[in-house]
């Protein structure tokens, strides 16, 4: 095996394998480490850490193997001590059921830190690299050779022979072209990747290639969706979604709120399947808050998701996007985006320092609002 050195900014390859040398802290020095040659099943890591202070240390190696798509992934923790003012080699295990040729590996290195109440925690890790194993693998075992390919400007979509979507590709290639040259122009993002939409012609098909229940599911760079007579999701969602999530991770309510009025905004029945079919958000807020159904918007600020039944979607789903109607006509996108990028969950004064009224308040002229949409 030769050693390679590289920085933390910089990767280089060694013959068929992965060599990497050289993260310091005032405190550790990682000397060597090795992936390994990359393939299927177990794998061997190993590193040379040095200890560069008189005391014990304590080190966490977490390993993350991606197979890449929707393949399952394998991550595994290790825990290390290094004891005062010297080396040590250590050795993991990490592994690959399946690999595309998209699979990579994760390393990272923490040193962990208690906390209050004696919980253990991670903070950042001080060695964070991606390795990029599956290009020109010969392991790999996975590829898409059952779906066509179409590419249109902003989209590789892939779709089974003869289904449906074959015969509607280019009105839907139009359809979420559109949509994403409409979500850019008003949240001002730019994308020069194409998203990858994935479209299977039942549930059951998606089940069984992915794993996932449901019509529709998104991650990283991918949209996956059932499309057949009976099921055609809301075609601008999820790429607000993916677009958006250039700005941040937001609070539930205004990331999912942005993704229902985007939707609504385009022409979409954007509560088709969230519990308010032929309604806007508007419509269907105003309907069940004259039953009673209603979520004050500091509670709905607090959920981290919105979608289980702990957040009572039916509710929170309109909710949400009405809140952010109301944000972007009353205060404008550019304080929209600022939100977005800066406030958390439950982070109520984050909120209120980027509108600059109490959360109460804002509610107050939300609800007024609505009253004079009706």
């Amino acid at each position: 095996m030769t050693w390679v050195r590289f920085t933390t900014t910089s990767l280089l390859l060694a013959s068929s394998a992965f060599a990497a040398a050289v993260a310091e802290t005032d405190t550790v020095r990682i000397v060597k480490a090795d992936i390994g040659d990359v393939h299927l099943a177990r794998n061997a890591f190993s590193a040379v850490v040095e200890n560069k202070t008189d005391s014990m240390l304590t080190l966490v190696l977490d390993l993350r193997a991606d197979p890449g798509l929707w393949l399952r992934k394998n991550q595994r923790q290790f825990v290390y001590l290094l004891y005062e003012k010297g080396q040590r080699r250590i050795d993991a295990e990490y592994e690959f059921e399946h690999m595309s040729a998209e699979a990579f590996l994760r390393v990272r290195f923490y040193f962990p830190a208690v906390g209050p109440g004696g919980i253990t925690t991670l903070g950042k890790p001080f060695f964070d690299q991606r390795y990029n194993v599956g290009a020109g693998n010969k392991n790999v075992d996975y590829d898409l050779a059952q779906f066509q390919r179409h590419d249109s400007a902003h989209f590789a979509i892939y779709y089974f022979p003869d289904s449906l979507a074959a015969h509607d590709i280019d009105r839907i290639a139009a359809e979420r072209d559109r949509g994403f040259d409409k979500i850019c122009e008003l949240v001002r993002v730019e994308r020069s990747e194409r998203i990858r939409l994935f479209l299977f012609p039942s549930e059951e098909a998606k089940k069984t290639e992915t794993g996932h229940q449901g019509a529709g599911m998104a991650f990283d760079n991918n949209i996956v969706e059932v499309y057949n007579e009976k099921t055609k999701l809301d075609p601008y969602h999820e790429t607000a979604h993916i677009l958006t999530g250039q700005l941040g991770s937001p609070a539930a309510m205004l990331n999912e709120g942005f993704a229902v009025y985007a939707s609504e905004l385009l022409g979409a029945d954007a509560l088709k399947e969230l519990g308010a079919p032929g309604k806007t958000c508007d419509q269907a807020v105003v309907e069940r808050r004259s039953r009673g159904d209603f979520i004050p918007l500091q509670r709905l600020l607090s959920f981290e998701d919105i979608g289980p039944a702990p957040s009572a979607p039916d509710i929170s789903y309109p909710e949400a996007c009405s809140v952010v109607r109301f944000l972007v006509n009353r205060y404008g996108m550019e304080k929209f985006r600022i939100a977005f990028a800066s406030v958390g969950a439950g982070d109520t004064k984050a909120f209120e320092n980027v509108y600059g009224a109490p959360a109460g308040e804002i509610e107050r002229a939300w609800l007024e609002s609505l009253g004079k949409r009706q």
